[in-house]
This record gives C-alpha cells, sequence and structure tokens, in this order.
C-alpha cells in the first residue's frame, strides 16, 4: 500500500481528506509505478485519452503543434501533479506530452473513472478538484501573460514553480532546479529570448531573484509578489464547503 501513496493518493489528498478505503480503492484501480526517460511521449494530440498520469518524480510539459511544426508549450507538470485529467472529459487528447526530465509516472486507465464514481463520490470530487485546480493554475498565467510586461510575467512565473513545489513540501528556500529552456520559456510566457535574458539580468540586478544554469531562486519575496501582482492564496486546496457534503 505504501508504494502507491506518492501517487495519485498523494495528488488528490491536497483538496480531500482520503481514508483507508479511498486509498485502497485508489490502489486497486492503479497501475505500478513506470520509469521514463527524459523526451518520452506520453500521449500525442488526437488520440485517444485512455490513461492518467500522476508524476511521481521528474517534470513534463504539455504542448500544441503548428501547421510548420512549431511547439507551442500550454503548460508544465511538476512532481505530484495528475496528468491528462483535462483530457479524459472528451474522446481524443487536444495537446500532446512529453517528459522534460528521466522520471517516474504512475499510469491509471481512464476506463476506471466510473468504477470510483460509481463507488464514492468523494474520490470523483477529487478529481473534478484537481483538474480545476490545474486549470486555475493556468488561467492565473494567461491573465498575468495578456497584463504584465516581461519583467512581471517572469516574477510570476518564478512564483508559480516556488509556490507548486512547496505544496509538495519541495525545499525551495535556496532555491529550485527549472529543468526547461529559455526558449521554453519564453514560449510560455510570450516574449522573446533576448529580451528574456534582458529581463531576468535587469530582475537580477533589482536582486529579486538569481538564475543560474541550475537554479533558480527567490531572493526579495515580497517585492517580486508586488511587482508580479501575485496571490499565493490562489494556490489554495480548501474546496467549496458547499462540496463538501460527506
Amino acid at each position: 500500500m505504501d508504494h502507491y501513496k506518492v501517487c495519485v493518493t498523494q495528488s488528490l489528498s491536497h483538496h480531500i481528506e482520503l481514508n483507508e478505503e479511498d486509498v485502497r480503492l485508489l490502489a486497486e484501480l492503479e497501475e505500478g509505478p513506470t520509469n521514463v526517460k527524459k523526451h518520452t511521449d506520453l500521449w500525442e494530440a488526437g488520440k485517444p485519452a485512455e490513461k492518467l498520469y500522476t508524476l511521481r518524480s521528474g517534470w513534463a510539459f504539455a504542448f500544441h503543434c503548428t501547421e510548420d511544426g512549431q511547439q507551442q508549450i500550454l503548460d508544465i507538470y511538476v512532481p505530484g501533479d495528475l496528468l491528462g485529467i483535462r483530457d479524459v472529459t472528451f474522446e481524443h487528447h487536444y495537446t500532446s506530452a512529453r517528459m522534460l526530465t528521466d522520471g517516474v509516472i504512475c499510469p491509471f486507465p481512464t476506463e476506471r473513472l466510473h468504477h470510483i464514481f460509481g463507488r464514492s463520490p468523494k474520490l470523483a470530487m477529487g478529481l473534478h478538484a484537481a483538474a480545476a485546480w490545474q486549470q486555475m493554475v493556468i488561467m492565473d498565467r494567461l491573465v498575468n501573460v495578456l497584463s504584465h510586461n516581461a519583467k512581471a510575467r517572469i516574477a510570476h512565473f518564478t512564483l508559480e514553480i516556488y509556490y507548486r513545489l512547496k505544496r509538495i513540501g519541495a525545499d525551495v528556500e535556496n532555491g529550485y532546479s527549472l529543468p526547461i529552456t529559455q526558449k521554453q520559456i519564453s514560449m510560455l510566457l510570450g516574449i522573446s529570448e533576448v529580451h528574456l535574458s534582458r529581463s531576468i539580468s535587469e530582475l537580477e540586478e533589482m536582486n529579486l531573484l538569481r538564475k543560474t544554469r541550475k537554479k533558480l531562486q527567490v531572493l526579495d519575496i515580497d517585492r517580486l509578489s508586488e511587482l508580479a501582482r501575485f496571490t499565493p492564496e490562489r494556490f489554495n486546496d480548501e474546496l467549496n464547503p458547499l462540496l463538501q457534503v460527506w
């Protein structure tokens, strides 16, 4: 049983309190952890949405390919995230997803969701909450990109990842690894690589953050939050009390 607690149970426990029966049910339905290499495709746009994945370790990203073959990065996944949850409502994946690093994924066949929905409304609500939380993160990032200049976009994204990693218990105070390239960050934030590099340098000169080859460190969280108009409370996992009927 302990083998599975870091998988889908870890993800859902952010939103709902799991009892032994909930954990047992999830363990019955979830497949064993699978080691995956960097650049492994988890799913492709247009293919059937047959599985969810919990990212036990490693990083991944979702992207869309334009008609001329260019990638447009839409989302970044960190350890503990439930991958594919937004796609399973529909017959086919809208996006593609690929590993950014080596990692471990825990597959969860989509067809088994019927079993969960029938036996545990609470777990069904937990899955809904996980999907809604991810959508909130994307919407918050979209508002940031549409409303702010380059420095504020970078500050917001830095804090987004900071709080997402902190949420799963990662030690982020001395900096965190960010295994994506500046080109990928520029695509995600809608700015050129040159402008991104220049803006990061300006943020470093302001003593707000420090970017090295391996780490990104928040130096002044209050000033960085003010610049980005970032509200950590938006990352609250608590459900609406009206939905907590169990």
